[in-house]
């Protein structure tokens, strides 16, 4: 079941790499116990003129119950001096339940970060996201993830 739902985020996410700037990896655990990983790709891009131009992204996040969800949607980086940085990003993906029933299949990912970047063409951060259905069923529990983030830029 695992390498079934591996092989889907490929398929899904490989096409995508193509246009990507960045690569982000990261280790985090669930403040209702548990811990995940994530796995994005960015591109970047600004909120003006046509869509294609927007920074996008595509997302990964697998929990230690087996809950995977894979998503797209924008993401956005901004500097708040030389080294630091605030990210957040929104994409709406396909949730599936393993352990844990969060309210259907259609999630949507919040997140928002403090970060630093390194020397190079590398960052650390700090994130919290939140997986919710927003409403589409009675059952939305919601989840959280706080997450230590490394990005590398290419």
């Amino acid at each position: 079941m695992l390498l079934s739902r591996l092989v889907l985020f490929v398929c899904f996410c490989l096409p995508l790499t193509l246009l990507a700037q960045s690569v982000v990896v990261g280790a985090g655990v669930d403040p209702d116990g548990g811990g995940g990983v994530v796995l994005e790709y960015h591109k970047g891009g600004k909120f003006s003129g046509a869509v294609t131009n927007w920074p996008w992204a595509t997302a990964l996040r697998l929990d230690a119950d087996s809950d995977f969800w894979a998503g797209v949607g924008v993401h956005k980086q901004v500097d708040l001096s030389d080294r630091f940085f605030v990210e957040a990003s929104f994409m709406p993906g396909y949730y599936n339940p393993e352990d844990t029933d969060l309210g259907g299949n259609i999630h949507f990912r919040s997140l928002i970060g403090l970060g630093i970047h390194f020397a190079g063409d590398s960052a650390l951060s700090i994130s919290i996201d939140h997986l919710s259905n927003g409403g589409l069923t009675t059952n939305n529990p919601g989840s959280e993830l706080i997450t230590m983030r490394y990005t590398l830029d290419y």
